[in-house]
């Protein structure tokens, strides 16, 4: 259980790094997407969410 935790966490800080190089660009991706989660509340983060602090 433990693994799995960790590969969520590294996948996470992997999509956030991307995000970060992208960022450089015209168009501001990370900001976008926050707008989306917070807005639409999507499944697939609620579940990412309880995958990384369910577990605890």
């Amino acid at each position: 259980m433990k693994t799995n935790n960790f590969f969520t966490r590294f996948k996470c800080l992997v999509v956030l790094m991307l995000f970060a190089l992208l960022d450089i660009g015209p168009i501001p991706i990370t900001a976008l997407t926050g707008v989306f989660i917070v807005f639409f509340l999507p499944r697939w983060f609620k579940q990412l969410v309880d995958r990384l602090y369910g577990e605890q």
